[in-house]
């Protein structure tokens, strides 16, 4: 344990210290006042505009802050030879890959933690200079499920860098290759869902492939600002399945990479 929060003290420190890291603070900032703007201009309901707006933005910072942060921290470790002096400490090369992936964790939340909070809190302020007439209720409670939801799905592909960057050593390719597992895995349940709806008009061999899909791809579809709003309820047990298979997939890729790792030759 001691190992562990070592490296998430060293991890969140390097990655804090970022310029990058304040520059995405501040995007954000600046895309809740735009979005407030923008509200003035819609002839829909503004509340859900701010919501749909400032919730997609903050989906899209935090999963790209995610992918280059992490690419970046691995790849370092491995150009500029930090990693032999972690293992030249006695750190196994197990441990390296479990502390890494433990940090990144952290950071992760830490990166949600403060987007999230200006997420929520910036929504309802800026909700209240609405009209009465469109205002709406935001729920904190359930704007909190849908945080800790994002937080697991952006642990989760921090962790599908880290798989990557164990047995690749380039830093496009890596990036590419969590990009593709993101998108992918952003759509896949709701293509499984409908090729089985579907299943008359669909290829049995296009149904089979999204099947496969569906059970080897970690799924980072999430709940969304309609949840926020109370426009639409949160089903408890699909909430927890899904955290439970992020779980798993996640320990799953640590285990695997360590493993690869371990036979790994460093140059």
């Amino acid at each position: 344990m001691g190992m562990l929060m070592g490296f998430a003290y060293i991890t969140l420190k390097e990655n804090v210290r970022r310029r990058s890291f304040y520059g995405v603070v501040l995007a954000y900032l600046l895309t809740l006042v735009f979005s407030r703007i923008l509200t003035e201009f819609s002839l829909q309901d503004p509340s859900k505009v701010l919501l749909d707006f400032t919730h997609t933005f903050l989906t899209f910072l935090v999963f790209l802050s995610v992918l280059f942060i992490t690419t970046d921290t691995f790849s370092k470790d491995i150009e500029k030879k930090g990693v032999y002096l972690i293992l030249a400490k006695g750190v196994s090369r197990e441990s390296y890959v479990l502390g890494r992936s433990f940090g990144l964790v952290v950071f992760s939340l830490v990166l949600v933690l403060i987007l999230g909070t200006i997420f929520l809190f910036g929504s309802w302020l800026l909700n209240l200079l609405s009209l009465g007439v469109f205002r709406k209720e935001i729920h904190i409670g359930a704007g909190l499920l849908v945080l800790l939801s994002l937080w697991v799905k952006a642990s989760l592909i921090s962790l599908v860098v880290v798989f990557f960057s164990t047995f690749m050593s380039n830093f496009f390719l890596v990036f590419l290759a969590s990009v593709v597992v993101l998108m992918a895995g952003s759509s896949i349940e709701n293509l499984y869902y409908f090729v089985h709806l579907e299943e008359d008009r669909i290829s049995p061999v296009i149904r089979y492939l999204i099947t496969f899909m569906f059970y080897t791809l970690p799924s980072f579809s999430s709940h969304g600002p309609d949840v926020v709003l109370g426009i639409e309820g949160v089903d408890l047990d699909h909430f927890a399945l899904d955290l439970l298979k992020a779980v798993l997939y996640g320990g799953f890729l640590v285990t695997i990479g360590s493993l690869i790792f371990r036979r790994r030759e460093i140059a």
